[in-house]
């Protein structure tokens, strides 16, 4: 077949040979040569022009893909050159600058008007400068009126041009890095989009958050590092396929917001929803969308960042329950306060009637009851007061294991035993058992709570250990709350019973909740008292239950390596008597002033009364007295501290004592700064305010 000659040779030939002239012989294989370049050069010429329309394409569908991952982030980026000169900047949704953007384009990055924030970003532009790396910072800024905290990274782009990136992680709204479009000439296309490339895959690299390209089918194109750590697939399982991780009740809202995404290309940010992981874990997720185009503006798919908010949300409700149970605690300690005013007559007259009547006196016994009755009524009291974080005002050296050992020799136990005769009880308690600071009274009630509750999740019998042990926390973990790292004496009330529901076990601890029939078997505050003593101690609790298996209760009671005390002497009447000392006693409560009174003049003490601090001070202006005894809390009128204060400026080492219905913790320790001695709590007894009385008067001597 006779090989084609090329046109432009054609038109050569002719213009030397004219239409009819022959070629001569000797010409011919240089006149195929030639063609044959021609013929060549046509054929590079086409690939390449082939080649420069790929790039061309290529180029345009990174760009609105990148301008797409631009629209789907909520963060700030500012661009400056190698001076520090801020070239462009993009306001996200989350950052609440509250200033006109173009306000900084052209300005030195040091003149961005908050604070401190420039002089910040200026050593961080160096930092990133010097050592051609990304640079990470946090930094805080109040702005009208409200804390925001930021995020910012800064990182190196081609061409001597900076990148600064900017978060808003006050609500935990992270975006991922978007990617500046470059235009270069045509002859620069090829090298472009491959920089281009380069700086999105090292921005969706870097990204905390998952990020996911679909098709316009919703099968994976590719997954980011991130994705793999929170959710656990890789691009190679699921390449080409759809993520099997939407649980059904997510399934209709997730359609509604794809269908959007995708076909109406709107796009989403904060969507909230549910999504599993491979081993089954469900998470709870925020994401945000934006569909791209390809290089003719067809759409070609969709891309969407994912945030594991699940952390988030477990804190958000544990502030929120913290918020209820504050409230909860605030309404039962002034219920408590009121309480132990008037249960005072009945718990402290009893005794002062006891101590005239004959032994064979057929009153005693009905007194008795009554003082009794007052007792456990006060108990119930002060379990309000604990709850309400305002019970436990003593701390001293113990040891669990010897309040273990007291308990379990208490009438109570015996009494748990008897109902519960098919229950085990076995201990496993560590022998080198280090000591804490805390309330035996409170500590005890804690573990008379947890036991109770173990023998009757057992119904069919089973077996309950109780166990000690000293423990290290090298890092802080989440258990039902957040156990910091540090030193701890653990105690732990395993029992084989029903175990607790889930959503039981997230009301558990909340007052007056209770799966128990109220009045017969509990009055909903065990739990919630158990909260407060161990909230009290700055310890931590740790719940784990299976339902049918059982549950185990740990308690974290900071260790100290303080020594316990030598037991006390027991002491009698006689070791609290008073010399005829005087006494002058304050509070804004007739009863409580008429009790108080009774009792340490049966003590031989020479009382006087005031209704309010300001009678206090005015009656002490002309006199003086032993001893002070102030009621913390009075109301209307100056309180105990107020009154205190004053007092202090007519006798500067006037002695006193601070009594109170409930711990005003801040107010006792400023007023025992000030040279109070003694705090005791309401209701009186007699015991306890004649030693207080006693001791102070000691020292004063």
């Amino acid at each position: 077949m006779k090989k084609q000659i090329h046109s432009l040779l054609k038109r050569q030939l002719k213009r030397h040979f004219g239409d009819t002239g022959d070629i001569p012989e000797e010409w011919k294989n240089f006149i195929d040569a030639v063609n044959d370049a021609y013929l060549e050069f046509d054929e590079d010429r086409s690939m390449l022009e082939r080649s420069l329309e790929l790039s061309s394409q290529e180029l345009m569908q990174r760009n609105s893909e990148l301008q797409a991952l631009i629209k789907a982030f909520p963060d700030l980026f500012i661009w400056f050159d190698s001076n520090g000169i801020i070239l462009d900047c993009k306001e996200g949704s989350t950052t609440n600058l509250f200033i006109p953007i173009e306000k900084l384009i052209g300005k030195p990055i040091q003149r961005i008007p908050f604070q401190d924030v420039g002089g910040k970003f200026l050593e961080a532009f160096f930092q990133v400068k010097n050592t051609n790396s990304i640079v990470s910072m946090e930094y805080s800024l109040t702005i009208k009126g409200l804390e925001n905290h930021y995020e910012a990274r800064m990182l190196p782009l081609f061409e001597e041009q900076f990148l600064c990136i900017v978060r808003n992680i006050t609500e935990r709204k992270q975006a991922e890095q978007a990617l500046m479009e470059s235009e270069k000439k045509y002859k620069e296309l090829y090298e472009e989009s491959k920089k281009a490339e380069e700086v999105y895959r090292s921005l969706i690299h870097s990204s905390a958050d998952a990020i996911v390209i679909y098709d316009l089918e919703g099968k994976v194109k590719y997954l980011s590092p991130a994705f793999t750590k929170i959710f656990g697939w890789t691009i190679e399982e699921l390449e080409g396929n759809k993520i099997p991780f939407i649980p059904e009740s997510e399934v209709e809202a997730t359609e509604t917001v794809v269908k959007n995404v995708i076909f109406h290309g709107k796009p989403c940010q904060g969507f909230m929803t549910k999504r599993f992981t491979k081993d089954s874990r469900l998470l709870d997720i925020s994401y945000s969308a934006s569909r791209f185009d390809d290089h003719e503006g067809n759409p070609s798919g969709a891309l969407f960042i994912l945030r594991d908010i699940t952390e988030t949300k477990k804190l958000e409700a544990r502030f929120r329950k913290a918020e209820k149970m504050e409230a909860i605690g605030m309404l039962a300690g002034g219920v408590a306060h009121d309480l132990n005013n008037i249960l005072s007559g009945i718990v402290s007259y009893p005794e002062l009637l006891l101590l005239k009547l004959p032994k064979d006196s057929p009153m005693r016994k009905g007194i008795q009851i009554m003082q009794t009755s007052g007792q456990k009524a006060a108990a119930i009291v002060q379990d309000l007061l604990t709850m309400a974080r305002r019970g436990v005002a003593t701390s001293e050296v113990v040891n669990l294991n010897d309040i273990i050992a007291d308990y379990m020799k208490s009438p109570e136990y015996d009494k748990l035993l008897f109902h519960h005769t098919n229950v085990l009880v076995k201990t496993d308690l560590q022998s080198n058992l280090a000591n804490i600071l805390g309330s035996p009274v409170h500590i005890s009630k804690t573990i008379m709570n947890l036991v109770s509750n173990g023998a009757e999740a057992m119904l069919n019998g089973g077996k309950l250990t109780i166990t000690t042990e000293n423990r290290h926390i090298d890092k802080p973990f989440i258990g039902y709350e957040k156990i910091n790292e540090g030193d701890y004496v653990t105690l732990r009330v395993s029992d084989t019973g029903t175990g607790i529901s889930p959503e039981t076990l997230e009301r558990i601890f909340e007052p007056f909740y209770t799966k128990k029939v109220m009045g017969r078997s509990g009055t909903g505050l065990g739990m919630a008292v158990i909260w407060g003593t161990v909230k009290d101690h700055d310890g931590f609790i740790d719940v784990q239950s299976i339902e049918d298996i059982g549950t185990t209760f740990t308690i974290y009671f900071p260790l100290t390596h303080m020594e316990i005390e030598k037991t006390k002497e027991t002491t009698t009447i006689d070791d609290y008597l008073g010399n005829g000392e005087t006494i002058l006693i304050v509070d804004d409560v007739e009863e409580q002033l008429e009790i108080a009174s009774n009792m340490l003049t049966q003590l031989g003490y020479s009382v006087s009364i005031a209704s309010s601090g300001e009678k206090a001070v005015e009656y002490l202006k002309t006199r003086k007295v032993d001893l002070l005894i102030l009621d913390m809390i009075m109301d209307p009128g100056i309180d105990g501290l107020e009154t205190y204060k004053q007092i202090l400026e007519i006798h500067p080492k006037q002695p006193a004592l601070i009594t109170s219905g409930f711990s005003e913790s801040e107010r006792v320790k400023e007023a025992q700064k000030l040279g109070a001695g003694h705090y005791i709590k309401k209701p009186y007894m007699l015991e306890t305010i004649g030693l207080a009385v006693r001791n102070i008067l000691k020292k004063y001597r």
